[in-house]
This record gives C-alpha cells, structure tokens and sequence, in this order.
C-alpha cells in the first residue's frame, strides 16, 4: 500500500492528468453520439480484423480435413461413373471396380527401375496386383504390400508392361518404358497396316483385369515404323507427372480372381 502512496505522490501530475483526461472522454463520449458511434466503428472493425486473421488459421489447419472428405466424395462419384463407363467394351464388368484413395509420399524417376512409395498397404486392402491410377491417369502397378505402404512399379520402370489401346481405332499395344525421359515411353507391337495420327490418345485396354477400360495414359508424338516385322511403335507423352508427390487412387477389380479361374487352361 505505501509503495502505491509513493507511486502517486511521485507521480501526482501525471496521475491527476490522466484521471481528468478519463473523465473527460468518459463525459465526451457519453452526451455524444458522435463520439460513440466512432468508437464502436473501432471496436468492430477491430473484432473483423481479429475474426478473419483466427479464421484464416482455422481455415488453414483445416485443409487436411477438407481433402480428406474430397477424396472419399471422389471415390464414390468415380465409382458410380465407372459404373457406366463403356460398360459394354470390357471383358470384365467395369461395375466391379471400387476405389479407395491414398498419396504418392516418394517416387524415383532418373533410374532404370524406377518406383513409387503410396502410403496405403494390406491393412487398408491393398494387394500386390492392383492398379493404381492419378488424377489425370495411369500411374502404375502395386507390386508389394506392408501393413501401411505398398510399392508400385510405374510405367517409367523397364519392368512394367500395361496394355493400352488407340482410342481413335481400338487397336492394341504394349506399354515399356526404356529409359530416358521420364515424361515419355513407348507404345510398340502396333500392326503396320493402322495409320496412327500424332496427338492419338492411348487409353487402357477394355481386355484388362487391373484397370477400367478407357482411363487416360498418354498421346502420341512420334511414330516409328518397321517394316520388316510388319509392326510400328510410337513414343507417347504421359498424361502423369512422376516427379511430384500426389493423390493416388487404389483401383480394386472385385472379379479378377474369377476371371482368373476361367482363363487358365
């Protein structure tokens, strides 16, 4: 108590100041509604500024909760459009396939046998076999399965061999990759007698037990001919890009195993 005794006797000018000043805003502000009015203008534009800075935050901490829930509405749409997607086109029925969603967390692409690391494994259902598609198309296959992650072996590795069609004429090939440019591979064993346009879109192959039919690959930008194998190639640009981490779809053909059974001899 005396310490505060001290604090305004030795600042009695100060104190007394400030205390007429208080009063004097206090009288000012309340026989004027000028005065008033300006002062709450500062109060709520104050409380505007504060609400969109911890909106902007919670908006922020929230993305991860609003891709989640994007991924699981794309899931179903995809499913529900694959239901209907040249249904009559493919061997095994295209309504059979259900998705699941996951990300890419590491991808190689400057060695020869390149890889994808996708953060969903057994526990979730995944199993060596299934096909694994981007946002804009194919991006390879799961080649082994942990409890949480699974490998996948992609078009750029001199391993993977996809089927895939020329939408324009429904004629098939195989898909390798030989190393090289990772935004590129090869589509070979074409028949020669088939006249391929640069820009022709190669899909997957309706015949296909890992995919639905149709799903985007790539596009053709040159054509090689060998005529005396009475076959043409053509190197593709794919529609994917390996060297970013992305949204992945985990692609689940619940008939592949009876189509298994009925094949082999």
């Amino acid at each position: 108590m005396q310490n505060i005794l001290r604090f305004l006797v030795k600042y009695r000018v100060l104190s007394i100041f400030l205390i007429l000043q208080f009063l004097g805003l206090s009288i000012t502000y309340s026989k004027s509604t000028i005065h008033q009015s300006y002062f709450w203008e500062k109060v709520l534009n104050s409380q505007a500024r504060w609400h969109y800075f911890t909106s902007s935050w919670t908006s922020y901490f929230e993305l991860n909760d609003i891709n989640q829930a994007l991924r699981i509405e794309n899931n179903k749409l995809r499913t529900e459009l694959n239901g209907q997607f040249n249904k009559s086109s493919n061997l095994v029925d295209s309504s059979q396939f259900e998705w699941s969603s996951g990300e890419i967390i590491y991808s190689s692409v400057n060695l020869k046998n390149n890889l994808l690391i996708l953060n969903r494994g057994d526990s979730e259902g995944v199993m060596s076999g299934d096909g694994i598609l981007g946002p804009r198309g194919v991006l390879g296959v799961v080649e082994k399965t942990s409890s949480h992650y699974s490998r996948i072996i992609p078009i750029i590795n001199s391993e993977s061999r996809i089927s895939g069609i020329i939408k324009r004429t429904g004629h098939f090939g195989t898909i390798v990759w030989k190393g090289g440019n990772p935004n590129f591979a090869q589509i070979i064993d074409l028949p020669l007698e088939i006249k391929l346009n640069i820009r022709d879109e190669i899909i997957t192959d309706p015949r296909s037990t890992v995919f639905p039919s149709g799903w985007p690959i790539g596009y053709i930008t040159e054509i090689i001919k060998d005529s005396s194998n009475h076959t043409q190639s053509a190197t593709i640009r794919l529609f994917v890009d390996y060297k970013k981490t992305q949204v992945a779809y985990i692609v689940f053909n619940n008939l592949a195993s009876e189509l298994d059974e009925i094949v082999k001899p």
